[in-house]
């Protein structure tokens, strides 16, 4: 039988076979991958806040009437701007006239009353002297001399104290302010101390915001908080954080936290609107792109690029933040540290890389 032989193909020549050998890579040589660097550089890094909030009086003073009564007048609306001893309400003074008369009254019976108990006194003195009366009269004059002193005094506290009535009749501004508040109504019958009205006194203004509650909260006491308002072009203001509530509000999760403005500074209006803008220190880190982020053993970490032998090596690292800009590492690489931030997916540990570009 005859063997089929399969065909061949054409035989290159000797010469032409070693120049392609010469041209071929050796073998095991690999192509340097083209990878983003980014230089690891350490910096201070900020928490930074914009939070809402509005002007508030530094001070607010409740106002009522010393006694209860009916309001017979009330004269001022919110808004409204009084001066220290203006006139705000009344009530009815009718009750209280009838009780300084009564007062009075009292008063000149007591005074008529130490008037004829003193010359009572002064006969039984003389006739004593003079061996006409015993000294049992005497003591007795002037036991009731002494009584009757001390009823005049006695009528005395309540004259004053009923001329204190009538003049508590009449509620007047105990500082230049604004009123923020108005709590009755003409014809309301209001009991002593309760709220009428509400003054926000002039001069020193404060910044109330909400922060959101983290465990860092206490960073803000002291710090300088830069406001501006929401609507408008005004120029914007300092204040120091002098206050944060100890309880977090239920309804919003918030913590209030007040600033007072500094002196001399010209503060919106009561009530304006702002945006309080803070930055907290939160120590230093390298900050870094979201990019250069891989995982190893189930932990962050990024793959460094060795200066002299452009290869690349997994760090394993720490990282204090997540922003939304990137990553703070606080641990893991050294200050200068060449980190891949683009093509780190394509890694391997030894893996030979370019650069392409280096961002500082």
């Amino acid at each position: 039988m005859m063997r089929k032989t399969a065909p061949q193909g054409p035989v290159l020549p000797a010469a032409v076979l070693a120049g392609l050998i010469a041209l071929a890579p050796p073998l095991g040589a690999e192509t340097p991958l083209a990878v983003e660097l980014v230089t690891a550089h350490t910096a201070p890094v900020f928490l930074h806040y914009e939070l809402s909030g509005s002007i508030e009086p530094a001070e607010a003073v409740p106002v009522g009437f010393r006694s209860g009564g009916r309001i017979v007048t009330l004269s001022v609306q919110v808004g409204a701007q009084v001066e220290a001893g203006q006139v705000l309400a009344e009530l009815d003074p009718t009750q209280a006239a009838a009780a300084l008369r009564g007062a009075k009254a009292q008063a000149d019976a007591a005074a008529a009353m130490l008037t004829q108990a003193e010359q009572a006194l002064a006969r039984a003195a003389e006739l004593t002297q003079r061996g006409a009366a015993t000294q049992a009269a005497l003591d007795a004059a002037t036991e009731a001399a002494l009584s009757a002193r001390s009823a005049q005094d006695q009528a005395q506290a309540g004259l004053s104290k009923a001329r204190q009535t009538l003049a508590d009749c009449t509620l007047t501004a105990p500082a230049a302010g604004i009123v923020t508040a108005r709590s009755a109504e003409p014809g309301q019958i209001v009991g002593a101390a309760q709220t009428v009205l509400t003054i926000a006194r002039d001069g020193a203004r404060e910044a109330v915001f909400y922060v959101p509650d983290f465990p860092a909260l206490d960073r803000f006491r002291d710090r300088t908080v830069t406001l501006r308002p929401v609507e408008g072009t005004g120029a914007p203001l300092e204040a120091v954080v002098t206050e944060i509530a100890p309880l977090v509000a239920g309804a919003t999760g918030t913590v209030r936290v007040k600033g007072k403005l500094r002196d001399g500074a010209m503060a919106p209006g009561l009530g304006t609107a702002i945006v309080a803008v803070i930055d907290l220190p939160l120590g230093s880190a390298m900050a870094l792109p979201w990019t250069v982020l891989v995982t190893k053993d189930g932990g962050p970490a990024v793959w460094t690029i060795d200066p002299d032998s452009k290869r690349a090596e997994l760090r394993p690292v720490r990282v204090s933040r997540y922003t939304d800009r990137g990553i703070d590492v606080a641990e893991g690489i050294s200050e200068g540290a060449l980190v891949v931030s683009r093509g780190a997916h394509l890694l391997y540990p030894g893996r030979a890389v370019t650069a392409t570009e280096t961002t500082p």
